[in-house]
């Protein structure tokens, strides 16, 4: 199955959505970093491994020139707090690289970028030990779904303060099974809607004890793709403020995977007709009952809860609410459970 050239011609909108999540982290990546006293004075590590040649065929940004563009947005800060920065910019097509050359010498910039013309499997052998020395953000825009193997996971998800981005033709993998990616054991009667989400929950399965996984479903033409995303707690909750902004119904696709209105059900056994919840009404429903049966005990509990489950912290803000105006929920006001940042830092124990 021969790779498309996506860069001859303009990008397309499963395009353009993948390019504004990246766009957004990246933003959001710099500003943790460039405001955490304990990274002060550390190299900021950026790899990108099918970068392709930095624009398309109309001059649409790319992401080695979405990266450029943020950094140098940041100059001054990365200056005043002494950050190298090291960016690793490969692609197997050399005139791609050529291409992307010659766009970075147009601007001038204070960084010199490594340019490699190499197959992902090389290229991520030659840069494997340096990631995570320092703060590292790794991008791979794979075609197909063959390049991310169960070694090429675990150093990404073992490296510190190492946050990754990788697309993946999930509807790939549902159409041809074992003949794809055969590490990955996906189960069978997978609706074609959900297939990313199912292969996320995979990747979830192979992620060590802290890493949260995020994902984001695209729809192109027939295709289902995906932008899967790996970080420790504060990544996937920048991570997870991008993509609900993208998606408020369900924080995971830019194509319908609720309905516009409430969808009617038949309980037949009651004699009754009802409406479907929406995700969010069900999580926070199983989030109430996990509160009141202590299974979780404090704020960050849930808020940790939530953010493993896909969904930012703030939907609990609802569940404090409701628990404590029906007398389940005791804490008084100067001691009511949070659902910021703040919870992880000074945890408050939940009352009942």
């Amino acid at each position: 199955m021969p790779a498309r050239d996506l860069h001859n011609k303009p990008f397309d909108e499963g395009t353009k959505t993948k390019l504004e999540i990246y766009r957004s982290y990246v933003r959001a990546w710099l500003q943790v970093f460039l405001h955490a006293d304990a990274f002060r004075g550390k190299p900021l590590q950026f790899f990108d491994f099918f970068c392709g040649p930095g624009e398309d065929s109309t001059g649409e940004p790319g992401s080695p020139v979405i990266l450029i563009n943020e950094l140098l947005l940041e100059r001054t800060k990365i200056a005043q707090r002494s950050h190298a920065i090291r960016i690793f910019f490969n692609d197997q097509d050399v005139a791609k690289i050529d291409n992307l050359k010659r766009l970075c010498s147009t601007k001038s910039l204070p960084w010199q970028p490594r340019f490699e013309s190499l197959d992902f499997a090389e290229a991520f052998k030659k840069v494997k030990s340096e990631i995570g020395m320092g703060p590292s953000l790794g991008f791979i825009d794979q075609s197909g779904i063959k390049h991310i193997t169960r070694n090429v996971f675990n150093v990404l998800t073992q490296a510190g303060t190492t946050d990754f981005i990788f697309f993946t033709a999930s509807s790939f993998k549902w159409r041809f099974g074992d003949l794809l990616a055969p590490e990955i054991d996906f189960p069978e009667n997978v609706s074609y809607t959900d297939v990313h989400r199912v292969l996320a929950n995979k990747y979830r399965e192979w992620a060590p004890r802290g890493m949260f996984i995020g994902h984001f479903s695209i729809k192109k033409k027939s295709n289902i793709y995906g932008l899967l995303f790996g970080s420790h707690w504060r990544g996937m909750q920048k991570f997870l403020e991008v993509v609900w902004k993208l998606d408020p119904a369900c924080g995971e696709a830019d194509y319908e995977l609720e309905a516009d209105t409430p969808q009617g059900e038949m309980y037949f056994e009651q004699g009754k007709t009802g409406f479907k919840k929406r995700k969010v009404e069900v999580f926070q429903a199983q989030l109430s009952e996990l509160i009141a049966d202590r299974t979780l005990t404090t704020d960050k509990a849930v808020f940790l809860h939530c953010l493993t489950n896909g969904f930012l912290p703030r939907v609990s803000k609802d569940v404090y609410m409701r628990l404590r105006d029906g007398g389940v929920l005791k804490n008084a006001k100067a001691t009511f459970p949070r659902y910021s940042a703040d919870a992880m830092e000074s945890p408050r124990k939940i009352d009942l």
